[in-house]
């Protein structure tokens, strides 16, 4: 099993997200565990499906989170074993079309941030002081919220800036995502609100390499990088400091809460998913590619966030 997933994973170093990647061993180990290291060749869907029983009854995790990842993940291994580049290790894939019911989900709320958490979040985080025994912790708090609602980005993709990232490009300040979820860097402008704020003194002051993080406090050899680590930490600040609602995601609510903003604001769709990072749908919006321009005047029509009072502004 353990070979198995190593071959895959050497295969997919150059075609994955190191993400990706990292999700699929963690579903594998599980599965391994489960098999007791069998022989990947004598799996069977029964197997699976017990495994995938275990996950939900004993790990306690949701059918659709273990339809969506864990079952995903170790399809995606198998059905590459019954291929040529797999080495057509297995005659056939035994978790193709295997899934867990899922229960219907009643009354789940939005993702996007209401109005409320928006002004509590990004409220706390203008109030965060510099740490002098931990600099890029409190520069995470201070900053990535501002970034990521105007910009929609990861905060994992925010927290793996380094100082050079954020330039000046004909005249617009912009930063340039490089580590990504899709593993496609982009450029996106910043907003005006953020310049007004200091965000460009705060990068010119700081020593060259990373904005929001150190790396003598993360492990060298660490699966999870020091980057994911500090996105981690700032989510939970998020949700501490704010009691914020748990059917909300304190770091992804943020891209639903730009998108939905942008919309709002007439934003077109091509580039709400430029500056976003979303994939397009449509075969024909594949071949338009906006401009930098394209992109800055979109996000100085995205409206600023009044965080002054208990509302923000439309």
């Amino acid at each position: 099993m353990d070979a198995l997933f190593e071959r895959w994973a050497a295969y997919n170093a150059d075609k994955r997200a190191r993400n990706t990647i990292k999700r699929y061993r963690a579903s594998f180990r599980s599965l391994a565990a489960f098999t007791h290291l069998r022989d990947a060749r004598g799996l069977t869907a029964d197997d699976l499906f017990a495994w995938a029983e275990l996950r939900r009854d004993v790990d306690g995790v949701s059918p659709r989170a273990i339809n969506k990842n864990d079952l995903v993940a170790v399809s995606s291994v198998l059905q590459w074993a019954t291929g040529r580049s797999g080495g057509r290790i297995l005659p056939d894939n035994p978790a193709r079309g295997l899934s867990l019911d899922e229960p219907r989900i009643v009354g789940q709320r939005e993702r996007t941030f209401r109005e409320h958490e928006i002004t509590a979040i990004l409220r706390a985080a203008s109030a965060v002081v510099q740490e002098h025994d931990n600099i890029a912790r409190s520069a995470a708090r201070r900053w990535c919220p501002w970034l990521a609602a105007y910009s929609g980005a990861r905060i994992a993709e925010l927290t793996s800036l380094v100082r050079q990232d954020v330039r000046i490009d004909g005249g617009i300040p912009v930063m340039d995502l490089r580590i990504t979820k899709t593993g496609e860097p982009r450029t996106v402008p910043l907003h005006n609100d953020l310049i007004e704020q200091g965000f460009l003194r705060f990068v010119e002051a700081s020593e060259v390499g990373p904005l929001f993080f150190d790396f003598k406090r993360h492990k060298a050899n660490a699966e999870t990088s020091p980057a994911e680590q500090q996105a981690k930490a700032v989510a939970k600040w998020v949700r501490a400091t704010v009691k914020l609602d748990p059917g909300v995601d304190p770091n992804h609510g943020w891209r639903h809460t730009f998108k939905t903003r942008a919309l709002g604001a007439g934003i077109e769709e091509r580039l709400r998913d430029a500056i976003t990072g979303h994939r397009v749908a449509s075969v024909g919006r594949r071949y338009e590619t906006p401009s930098l321009s394209m992109l800055s005047r979109a996000i100085e029509r995205f409206p600023r966030y009044d965080t002054s009072n208990s509302t923000a502004t439309q």
